[in-house]
């Protein structure tokens, strides 16, 4: 307990001497009276001593406690952290920060947190004389109800009763740093106090590393949680995703990742749906612990589709992240371009082995519905749209304008593989590399003069990687058989066999198979063989090599699109000028009106669509005349779901030091801090009729 005036308790403690002096002051003195027996009288002296005893007793000590509670009140007694609000401040710029992120959403018996942080945030925000205020709605963007403080209180508390918890993540760090503009002096003349409340469930995800270094140094700040006493339990699906499986896409592999913040274990039911098709997923999910659910299912339909993730029944705290919407972009088989400049007739060619693994159906023409031979000379941007893998093999020296088309393709995501089976491609993968901003782990280079790359085979693997691994047992006696040719060299000092990018290597220390990926996602595989030289195709096992590579080659090119609510969404669209025929759709399930979804701006040879702020979960389609051009995921940040709180020495002591703080927990349950004097009043006053009690009890 503290006081606001403690000089006032010295003072009682002097004040409550006064009726002691007076008692000792006014004892009764003895009188002699002459009597002829004392027997009795000596017994009624005693009688009445006791009695009077014990009467001075209470009524000396009902009088002091008085006093000392007259006193108590008159200091301004408070319980808990001092107050730093003062109504009574003078000139005073205060700005209120409220969290209205996710997790405010939370319920906590028959109220959420957000209904009980306005009510504590409205008492900040009442009239007085020389005070000026704002309200800052903390989120993912944080805003300010005016550009300056204000002292117009009444439009403030109307945009805070209207204000409710958004599906998104709490940015404190963007919330204080506009604080701070709102909160800096004016001038050097500008000596009003400067107060901040913060208003929030300090959520542990959202407020572990935060501080308060951008605040003017004489910041006031008044923390206030309305985070529940015991954190509530919660499910949530935390990540919902399907991935395509096999070179052909035939299977889908969905991943469903499911958060358990509370103290005891779950069962549920994860039910996914994905265009017409529903599966249901049971499982048991430990305290404390994200578990990750996996399913094969068939492929659906070749184009997007969507879907939803959703927990059945998990009655938990937060019911806004038991779903997830789920989006994926199916191209069904992959389509591949071979850029040779080997003829189509003649002997069987290194490019023509290289089509029949890729697509064992090719028939060996020069284009086919899933495969097109591209002469170096006419390669261009047109020539690559419809590949989903690029493939290079015997095509000579590439121009400048060559390596940056296929450097550009990597840099957004598409995958290459090159073979290479002339000197030449070191060149052109040294300039490639570059270009795309790859790291390749080794150095190749052309042979060495007088150097026969002929007879190789591969060196055994302690533990084989992808794409041999798939051969599992059957693997040694399969390398016994392979013999290559061709390719190009490198040092044994710069070949690491540990480097994961190396998927196998010859006897001599040359790579045989790398993947490297750059800094956009796109990927290079490099096959350093003579296909039409080496025997790997006689022994069946380029078909089912080329599957296992080309899979996880193709593995990105099916991304996430997952975009968090709240936050900046921009997308890529591959429709050249189709901005105005586009039309962004939105199914509504809640009932609530429809808002503007973004704007779709032309850019080139693509649409760009631009969303400063999703503000609603689920699935948005792009639609050109009908059909789905493009499809998005707006998913409830995954960091929202943990509503375990920092504690709050944590906050008060850590993460705001070098300030003056007071902390107020609402789930404390205390007197309020500025009615204390109430009760040390009501209790004086029950001493002194205490008293009158006492002396109507000791009358007689």
């Amino acid at each position: 307990m503290t006081f606001a005036s403690p000089w006032i308790l010295a003072l009682g403690l002097a004040a409550a001497t006064i009726p002691v002096v007076v008692h000792l002051l006014t004892r009764p003195k003895p009188v002699r009276m002459p009597l002829s027996t004392l027997r009795f009288v000596r017994e009624a002296v005693q009688q009445r001593r006791a009695a009077h005893w014990l009467r001075d007793f209470l009524i000396l000590a009902l009088r002091t406690l008085a006093i000392l509670l007259i006193a108590i009140a008159f200091a301004g007694p408070r319980w808990g952290s001092p107050a730093l609000i003062k109504e009574d401040a003078g000139d005073t710029v205060r700005v209120v920060v409220l969290d209205k992120s996710q997790s405010m959403a939370a319920a906590d018996g028959k109220t959420t947190l957000m209904q009980r942080a306005r009510s504590v945030a409205e008492k900040y925000l009442q009239y007085r004389s020389g005070l000026r205020s704002n309200v800052i709605l903390a989120g993912a963007q944080p805003q300010a109800v005016f550009d300056n403080v204000s002292t117009n209180f009444e439009a403030l508390r109307e945009e805070l009763a209207r204000t409710d918890a958004q599906a998104e993540q709490l940015d404190i760090r963007a919330a204080l740093e506009l604080a701070a503009r709102q909160l800096a002096p004016t001038d050097a003349d500008d000596k009003r106090r400067r107060e901040l409340i913060v208003i929030s469930d300090f959520q542990r995800t959202n407020w572990g590393s935060v501080t308060f270094d951008a605040l003017p140094p004489d910041t006031k700040i008044q923390l206030e949680s309305v985070a529940p006493a015991q954190t509530n339990a919660n499910l949530a699906v935390l990540r919902a995703v399907c991935r395509p499986l096999g070179a052909r896409r035939d299977r889908l592999q969905l991943e469903v990742a499911i958060g358990n913040y509370s103290s005891t274990g779950r069962e549920g039911t994860v039910e996914i749906t994905l265009g017409d098709a529903v599966y249901a997923l049971n499982a048991t999910f430990p305290p404390q612990e994200v578990t990750l659910l996996t399913q094969e299912v068939p492929a659906p339909s070749a184009g997007w589709q969507w879907g939803e993730t959703r927990l059945v029944d998990a009655a938990d705290a937060l019911p806004a992240d038991d779903k997830r919407p789920l989006v994926i972009r199916l191209r069904g088989e992959p389509t591949y371009a071979i850029v040779t400049q080997q003829s189509e007739g003649g002997q069987l060619s290194s490019s023509r082995i290289l089509g029949y693994g890729l697509a064992p159906e090719w028939d060996g023409e020069a284009t086919s519905l899933r495969l097109e031979r591209i002469d170096p000379s006419r390669l261009d941007n047109q020539s690559l749209v419809d590949a989903d893998l690029i493939t290079l093999d015997h095509c000579g020296k590439l121009s400048p304008e060559h390596i940056g088309l296929l450097a550009r393709q990597i840099r957004l995501g598409h995958p290459v593989l090159y073979v290479t089976s002339e000197a030449v491609d070191a060149v052109n993968l040294n300039a490639l590399a570059t270009a795309a901003q790859i790291d390749l782990p080794v150095a190749l280079a052309p042979p060495q003069t007088g150097t026969s790359r002929r007879d190789m085979h591969l060196a055994p693997a302690v533990t084989p990687r992808p794409p041999l691994a798939m051969f599992g047992d059957n693997l040694p006696a399969l390398v016994d058989q392979l013999v290559f040719a061709g390719g190009l060299s490198a040092s044994a000092s710069s070949t690491k066999a540990t480097d994961e990018r190396i998927r196998a290597v010859y006897q001599d220390g040359t790579p045989a198979i790398i993947v490297a990926t750059s800094a956009g996602g796109g990927s290079l595989a490099i096959l350093n063989m003579d296909l039409a030289q080496s025997n790997i195709w006689k022994t069946g096992a380029l078909v089912p090599i080329l599957d296992e590579l080309i899979q996880e080659l193709l593995a990105n090119d099916a991304p996430e699109e997952v975009y968090l609510s709240g936050e900046p969404l921009v997308a890529r669209i591959d429709t050249a000028g189709a901005a105005q025929s586009l039309k962004i759709i939105h199914e509504e399930s809640d009932g609530k009106p429809a808002t503007p979804h973004g704007e779709l701006v032309d850019d080139g040879d693509a649409t760009i669509w631009q969303w400063n702020d999703p503000n609603q979960p689920g699935v948005y389609r792009v639609e050109n005349q009908g059909e789905t051009v493009f499809a998005a995921a707006v998913a409830l940040p995954a960091e929202e779901s943990d509503l375990s709180v920092l504690p709050a020495e944590v906050v008060r002591d850590r993460l705001a030091a070098g300030y003056e703080v007071a902390y107020n927990a609402s789930s404390e349950k205390l007197v309020a801090q500025d009615d204390l004097w109430k009760w040390f009043t009501v209790g004086a006053v029950m001493c002194l009729l205490a008293e009158v009690a006492a002396l109507l009890a000791f009358r007689n």
